[in-house]
């Protein structure tokens, strides 16, 4: 795999946001010149600039495009197919300090960070600007920090924090903070952004980060701290909110056109866009997510458990889920199929004008679909203009089912629930409680970067149990040519070690032992 190509398309599309002066479309950039941080902040098109410069750390393969949804990977609904090594230590509870993997996620989330301090720290300082504009980029930076401090919390627990006052100083290398440290950052810092961020945009601003998204990291941050008064007051915010209604079918969240024009409910998206610029403006998620033999890569493949937990007539099934066998529309790239993969592609099922079958170059017999899509002139290739969705609606609905289902009991978040399960074609449900809200939780945000940290959450207040979950073995389809074959034995959840990944020792080394590693590794 040629990883280096897209890193190096991630870091030139970097460059040429940084250097913007248009401000017509946040994601319809052209080069127009550098600049250095004391002589950037000259007026409100460098502010428009720098935020958009925050936003474009979303695109790395190693951040958020990509290597972050190997720790999702640890979980039973995925596992983690191709050729790095790094990955499969994750997935397979065995993650130690040196790991790639583990390094990645650092600096990125810090690059993150910065870009947003620097905002944070010079917008106000800039002395002419439309008052709009100057709330909007602080709320955006606000919330763009806030997102990569609540990430890290997720990943490693304890981490340094760095704000616009170390930028004031020029003091960087800070020991870690406590977990509730870094929380109460992420609290400040969405507060903060609730109050600055308009409730929605014109078309020309669409994919920027609203009030309401704001709302919903708070209420999900609110949730993890068990805070269920706070996490459904802010929740209930967004469900009431017709700007950020659920769309009409859960398909429209991951089709091209559709995101963008008749659904509200992403919240928080990586902003893709197919651009005349190879590389620019693509996020990596959908060549990691699509079949190798269709221009992909294919590195996350969900387990015959996850699709297990599908009910049946459930819509959500085939839009989150490929099976060897499917076809996608404007898929048009022709492969191998095998004689024996022939007898479980063909029996019973009908190919579209449109599409091919799906070989089985897969490891379990599946691929996430939500992150796949062609461009509908057939020339077989991907579908760039495919958002990321990072926050949804539904989402929200469900941590204000979890809140009000801890906070008062079995049934009392039926409304949150029964509306994602009417969407998907299901019939609502009466008195759910936790199983049911589990559930529905799997199912509605698989592949999305969510089970595990659920599970993690859940273990540490008892109501699942991670060695029986983890040491159930992960399984491929039963059709051949898979039968059913374990791809992951059991494995071992050691507590409290495995709630956080180490610290990575390059991190460590650089700091000159200021931030120290992380208990038991």
């Amino acid at each position: 795999m040629n990883s280096n190509r897209y890193k190096l398309l991630s870091i030139l599309c970097i460059s040429m946001i940084c250097m913007e002066s248009c401000i017509k479309k946040p994601l319809d950039q052209k080069p127009t010149g550098s600049y250095t941080t004391a002589t950037y902040w000259r007026n409100q098109n460098d502010v428009i600039a720098n935020v958009l410069g925050i936003y474009n750390v979303l695109y790395v393969e190693d951040w958020v495009g990509h290597a972050l949804y190997t720790y999702d990977d640890q979980s039973d609904d995925i596992y983690v197919a191709g050729d790095h090594s790094d990955f499969q230590a994750v997935g397979n509870l065995n993650a130690d300090p040196s790991l790639q993997v583990i390094y990645y996620t650092w600096p990125f989330a810090y690059e993150q960070i910065g870009r947003a301090n620097n905002a944070i720290f010079y917008i106000p300082k800039v002395p002419v600007m439309d008052d709009a504009i100057r709330s909007r980029s602080m709320g955006e930076a606000y919330f763009l920090r806030a997102y990569a401090y609540f990430l890290l919390s997720q990943i490693y627990g304890e981490v340094p924090i760095i704000t616009e006052a170390n930028v004031q100083a020029s003091n960087y290398n800070v020991p870690k903070a406590t977990l509730d440290q870094v929380r109460a950052q992420v609290e400040s810092d969405l507060l903060k952004a609730i109050n600055l961020l308009p409730e929605t945009y014109d078309a020309a601003d669409k994919g920027r980060v609203s009030k309401g998204a704001a709302e919903g990291l708070l209420s999900k941050l609110y949730l993890f701290e068990d805070d269920f008064a706070k996490s459904i007051q802010y929740g209930t915010a967004v469900i009431n909110d017709a700007n950020y209604s659920l769309a009409p079918n859960y398909d429209d969240n991951f089709t091209p056109g559709i995101q963008q024009t008749t659904s509200n409910e992403l919240l928080f998206a990586v902003w893709n866009q197919n651009s005349e610029i190879s590389g620019s403006l693509q996020s990596p998620m959908a060549i990691y997510f699509s079949p190798r033999p269709w221009q992909g890569w294919g590195f996350h493949h969900p387990t015959q458990n996850f699709v297990d937990e599908f009910e049946t007539g459930d819509k959500r099934e085939k839009t989150t889920v490929l099976a060897v066998g499917d076809s996608i529309p404007y898929q048009t790239n022709l492969s191998v199929i095998s004689p024996e993969d022939a007898v479980q592609m063909f029996t019973g099922k009908a190919g579209q004008s449109t599409g091919r079958m799906l070989p089985s170059m897969s490891t379990t017999g599946y691929y996430i679909r939500k992150y796949t899509a062609y461009m509908p002139s057939g020339d077989g290739n991907l579908n760039f203009d495919l958002k990321q969705p990072l926050l949804r609606t539904a989402e929200i609905y469900l941590i204000v089912a979890e809140a009000k289902i801890r906070q008062s009991g079995a049934g009392s978040g039926d409304a949150e629930i029964n509306a994602v399960r009417v969407r998907a074609g299901l019939e609502p449900v009466a008195g759910a409680g936790m199983k049911q809200l589990i559930h529905e939780k799997r199912v509605e945000l698989g592949g999305e970067n969510v089970r595990w940290q659920d599970l993690l959450r859940w273990d540490k207040d008892q109501i699942v149990n991670l060695d029986t979950i983890v040491g159930k073995p992960k399984k491929a389809s039963p059709l051949p040519p898979y039968n059913g074959a374990v791809i992951v034995p059991a494995r071992t959840f050691q507590r409290p070690k495995d709630y956080f990944m180490p610290i990575p020792q390059k991190i460590i080394d650089e700091s000159k032992g200021v931030i120290k590693q992380n208990p038991n590794y």
